[in-house]
């Protein structure tokens, strides 16, 4: 039950660290147009206001209301693409927030039919216990370790873990092991050689005198 917990709250942080940029660059504020479009309509009702009060003649005010009325359609004719691009950004935008929410779903769901959330957890020690025959290369080396560090004077335990720890690309551990091996069993070619190609990988392959 605590894997479900933290799984979902760590899917809802990831997902809000995402969508909370997305959701915010779609309220956007009004078009810059806007204002000048509000600009235009209150310089058309302050000149029938002029008109009404005799300070402009109807003629000059129609001309003025003529290039007002052309200001005003080429500001149309200029937001359109404007509205264009801001309408083709949200819809990227909804796309990006459905496929990020997507994601987590898909990911769980796949989970839930090929994983197995119930199978119970296996501690270190349980699985060292085991049959050797149903452990893992891991863990029988996990296990050699284990009694090595209780019996740290078995030779023969060294000797076997030895060329272990070289195949895994263990070169430290491998080194350890040989010189303990020899310290303990006695020295032998077999070991001087599996120590020396140890002490030779671990150095990238060069041998120094």
């Amino acid at each position: 039950m605590l894997f479900w917990v933290i799984a979902a709250i760590l899917t809802l942080g990831a997902s809000l660290a995402v969508l909370l940029p997305l959701t915010g660059g779609m309220k956007g504020a009004s078009a810059p147009g806007d204002h000048d479009l509000e600009v235009y309509r209150d310089q058309l009702s302050e000149l029938d206001r002029d008109v009404a009060r005799g300070l402009i003649q109807p003629g000059e005010a129609e001309e003025a209301r003529a290039e007002i009325g052309r200001r005003i359609l080429r500001l149309g004719a200029a937001e359109r693409p404007a509205s264009a691009s801001a309408s083709s950004s949200r819809g990227i935008r909804l796309i990006a927030s459905l496929a990020v929410l997507a994601v987590p779903l898909l990911s769980w769901g796949l989970y839930g039919v090929l994983g197995s959330p119930d199978l119970p957890s296996q501690p270190l020690a349980e699985r060292l216990a085991k049959n050797p025959a149903d452990s893992s290369v891991d863990e029988l080396v996990a296990r050699a370790e284990a009694h090595l560090a209780a019996n740290p004077s078995d030779g023969k335990g060294w000797d076997v873990l030895a060329p272990i720890y070289l195949r895994l690309q263990r070169f430290p551990d491998a080194i350890t092991a040989y010189r303990n091996a020899i310290r303990l069993d006695g020295d032998s070619a077999v070991r001087q050689a599996g120590l020396g190609e140890a002490i030779a990988s671990a150095a990238g392959g060069i041998v120094s005198a």
